[in-house]
């Protein structure tokens, strides 16, 4: 069985991605009993108040709790930790040193998902200690890969990871945001402004899946003397990229704050 602590929108997602590929073996402790019902009625999972309980019926037990609340939630379950049981932690910026000392495991696996995953297009980075079994691993790995894409990269790089892919989708929508409202100042309606953004960033993103580079795209939208130049010489001057390069390097420096509190 696979547990849950904590039944928020990130293990809602995981769960929803587990049972669409048939797998309603699943418990998830949440202290909200509205939030439990919603979970037992939308997904046909069991649920309940008690961590301890999550813990002792399942052999994969994700960790999907605050950082904050960390401490406290791994006090209450630590002497039921056993060698069969392996841990999974979604919270930002806790290493996996950190649950090895509390839990007394080796048996730890760290993911950093992001928010995409609650509509199946999750980017989910994993690291992992080097004792954990490839059988093991790759039940951890389909719970994560039914929800999106999944790469596995050495720990070190979880920093730059929850930066990028973690805090993605929040600089990915202020842009969205920015560029439809601009345009909406420019006279078109606010939906179809929206619309036309939407669209745009997603023909963008499949064109560059398919491998054209972002430096050929540009070349290829922008004309000598075109609006494109004249938009672009505009992102030029305001300093586009450092701006973006500072808020890539925020983030990061956050995490590692995060992971050393």
């Amino acid at each position: 069985m696979t547990g849950f602590i904590g039944g928020g929108n990130m293990a809602e997602a995981l769960i929803k991605g587990i049972a669409a590929r048939g797998n309603r073996d699943i418990i998830v402790s949440e202290p909200n009993e509205t939030r439990r019902n919603h979970l037992e009625k939308s997904h046909g999972v069991k649920t309940t108040a008690s961590n301890r309980e999550a813990v002792e019926k399942s052999g994969i037990i994700v960790l999907a709790v605050k950082p904050q609340i960390m401490d406290e939630v791994l006090s209450g379950i630590k002497d039921l930790v056993d060698g069969t049981k392996t841990f999974v932690s979604i919270a930002a910026g806790i290493r996996i040193s950190y649950l090895r000392e509390r839990l007394g495991t080796e048996r730890i696996v760290r993911v950093m998902p992001n928010t995409p995953a609650l509509v199946g297009e999750g980017m989910s980075v994993l690291s992992m200690c080097e004792c954990m079994h490839d059988a093991d691993f790759s039940k951890i790995k389909d719970i994560f890969m039914s929800v999106g894409k999944v790469r596995v990269m050495p720990e070190k790089y979880m920093d730059a990871v929850t930066a990028l892919s973690g805090s993605g989708p929040a600089f990915y929508a202020l842009f969205i945001e920015a560029v439809a409202e601009g345009a909406a100042k420019a006279g078109l309606p606010e939906d179809v402004s929206l619309e036309l953004a939407l669209q745009t960033a997603l023909g963008t993103v499949r064109m560059l899946e398919e491998g054209i580079g972002t430096l050929k795209l540009r070349q290829m939208v922008t004309s000598p003397g075109g609006t494109t130049e004249a938009g672009l010489k505009v992102l030029e001057e305001r300093g586009f990229k450092g701006v973006l390069y500072d808020t890539i390097e925020a983030a990061v420096r956050r995490a590692g704050e995060l992971g050393k509190s």
